[in-house]
C-alpha cells in the first residue's frame, strides 16, 4: 500500500485524523481539522470515520449494521463485560435529521417522535456531523468515505471485546493492541499539542483503531457488518467496515 489513508474520530476541536502512508502505522501522523470540508481536503485516498453513514428514512426500525455490530461485540465478550452492545447506539433516521435541519433542537426532536423513537442525547450531540455527511450525497461516499466503529475495530484487532474504554483495563488493552501493530501513541499525542477543549485520549485511540480498519479496506482484507453490506434508499453504504 502506498496511498495515504485516514482514520477519523470526532473530538471537541472538530475531527481527529490519524493518517497512515506507505510506511505503515510506525510513521503515522495525527492532526485535528475543524470541520468536514477541511477533512475532505486531507490527502487521504480513503477515509474511515466513526459516524453512521447509511440511514433509515424513518424511525422504528434499527439499521442491520447496528444490530450486527451489537451481536459481534456480544459474541466476543469473553471477559464478561457488562452490556457491550450498548456501545453501539441507535443511528438517527433522516426524519430525525430533518427536524435538526429545520432548526429544531433536542426538545423539538423529543416532541416530534413518540417514546421509543426518540434519539438519545449522545446521538443528538453528533447529529450535525451525521447530517453533514448525509448531505454530501452517495457519490461522495462510494469510493472514499467508509463507516467504521472503533469498538468493532478493537474487538477484531484484539480477538475479543475489550473492557470499557474509560476503565484502566480498557485503556491499557487498547494502548497495547495499537502499540503492537506499530502506532506510537505517545508521539502522536505529543504532535497534537494541548488537549484542553481540543481532543481527548479516547479520540486518539479510536482514530488509530479506525485507521487500522481503513488499512484493511485498502488491502481488500476488510469485513462488513452486515455481510454483504446493505445500501440505504439514497444509495449510501449502510454497513460498518472493519
Amino acid at each position: 500500500m502506498t496511498a495515504t489513508i485516514a482514520g477519523v474520530d470526532g473530538c471537541p476541536g472538530g475531527w481527529l485524523a490519524v493518517l497512515v502512508g506507505g510506511l505503515g502505522p510506525r510513521a503515522a501522523r495525527a492532526a485535528i481539522v475543524p470541520d468536514l470540508p477541511a477533512l475532505l481536503e486531507a490527502e487521504a485516498a480513503l477515509i474511515g470515520i466513526d459516524m453512521p453513514i447509511g440511514l433509515m428514512e424513518t424511525p422504528g426500525q434499527a439499521r442491520s449494521a447496528d444490530l450486527a455490530a451489537r451481536a459481534f461485540l456480544a459474541e466476543r465478550n469473553l471477559e464478561g463485560n457488562r452490556a457491550p452492545g450498548s456501545r453501539v447506539f441507535a443511528a438517527p433516521s433522516r426524519a430525525h435529521l430533518d427536524v435538526l435541519r429545520a432548526g429544531g433542537g433536542y426538545p423539538a426532536i423529543r416532541a416530534a417522535f413518540p417514546q421509543g423513537r426518540r434519539l438519545s442525547k449522545q446521538c443528538f450531540n453528533i447529529c450535525d456531523r451525521i447530517a453533514a455527511l448525509d448531505d454530501l450525497g452517495a457519490t461522495r461516499h462510494v469510493d472514499r468515505i467508509w463507516e467504521v466503529h472503533p469498538e468493532i475495530s478493537f474487538a477484531a484487532l484484539a480477538g475479543r471485546t475489550l473492557a470499557p474504554k474509560k476503565s484502566p483495563a480498557g485503556r491499557r488493552a487498547r494502548h497495547q493492541a495499537l502499540s503492537r501493530i506499530g502506532f506510537d501513541l505517545d508521539e502522536l499525542g505529543a504532535s497534537l499539542g494541548r488537549k484542553a477543549r481540543r481532543w481527548n485520549a479516547d479520540d486518539l485511540l479510536d482514530a488509530c483503531a479506525a485507521a487500522w480498519s481503513v488499512l484493511r479496506i485498502a488491502r481488500g482484507a476488510h469485513r462488513t457488518l452486515p455481510d454483504p453490506p446493505e445500501r440505504d434508499s439514497r444509495g449510501h453504504r449502510m454497513a460498518i467496515h472493519y
